[in-house]
């Protein structure tokens, strides 16, 4: 049985990733299943898109992949996914899991266990996962861009707030390094968190983040972030990039993106810029 890490500042070794990478092309890999028997659309963003272009693969110090769904098929994929997925995979959303402190779809592997520092008492599947995204129309004024996103930040700190209270002022900080937040935020969280059920606040997160799905808006966004974009026609024509031992989707312009989303993209990244989740415990099963 493999050994779990439990030292924080752990750095992987060779093996351990070479071990952790595989299973994260086996959920990946169920995760195309499942979107393809149920025709839904997908595509690769972030890091998992640089080691696409770069490495053809993981990046060699990554430890999760990203994936990114149109919303339409991100709501089936909540909905109808859990009744296709293999016996050995868990699909963990608001809708399935009380607890979880994210708003967004993991697919976790059962039997594995990838306790992340800040997270691990939480009680929720801890298992390793993919992380996957709905991506929402944006609007080009910049102004109602920057309105949509500081919403959705507010309300996701306090979809965070409801499991894990990261900030110094109004409660006890149940993390290391307390986050950087004003007092009358954190009040103000606080309040909002004492009158809305954590379904309530959910339901407002959704509610920002499709503003603006109803316009003829050409551009699609993972809305907690500043500038994970990508153009509506480049993920309604994907294309198949080697990924490791799988052939994925990918943006149809993939540098075009990775150029909107990291304005200094390179291959040779410092190796200051090299980061990952380091959980306190990991475990293959």
């Amino acid at each position: 049985m493999q050994h779990p890490i439990m030292n924080k500042s752990h750095q992987y070794t060779s093996e351990e990733l070479h071990q952790l990478h595989a299973v994260l092309y086996d959920i990946t890999s169920e995760m195309m299943r499942v979107c393809d028997h149920l025709g839904l659309r997908y595509f690769i963003i972030g890091g998992t898109a640089i080691g696409a272009y770069y490495w053809q693969s993981i990046l060699p110090w990554d430890d999760d992949i990203d994936i990114g769904m149109p919303r339409c098929d991100y709501e089936r994929f909540l909905r109808e996914a859990p009744a296709v997925l293999r016996s050995e995979y868990y699909l963990q959303s608001p809708l399935s899991e009380e607890h979880t402190p994210f708003w967004f779809a993991k697919i976790r592997k059962n039997g594995t266990l990838f306790a992340e520092h800040d997270f691990k008492d939480i009680d929720m599947h801890q298992g390793i996962f993919v992380d996957v995204f709905p991506f929402d129309k944006i609007p080009r004024r910049a102004w109602l861009e920057k309105l949509q996103y500081e919403a959705l930040g507010f309300f996701n700190a306090c979809f965070i707030g409801k499991e894990l209270w990261q900030w110094r002022h109004c409660g006890r900080c149940q993390v290391d390094v307390p986050r950087e937040r004003g007092f009358a935020a954190c009040l103000i969280t606080r309040i909002v968190n004492a009158l809305l059920p954590k379904r309530a606040i959910y339901g407002t997160i959704r509610w920002i983040q499709t503003w603006f799905n109803h316009t003829r808006a050409d551009r699609l966004k993972n809305i907690v972030t500043t500038n994970d974009i990508v153009d509506a026609n480049d993920v309604k024509n994907t294309q198949q990039v080697e990924f490791g031992p799988l052939m994925v989707a990918a943006p149809k312009n993939l540098l075009d993106y990775l150029e909107t989303h990291y304005p200094h993209l390179r291959k040779d990244i410092p190796d200051e810029m090299k980061v990952n989740h380091r959980p306190d415990e990991l475990k293959f099963g």
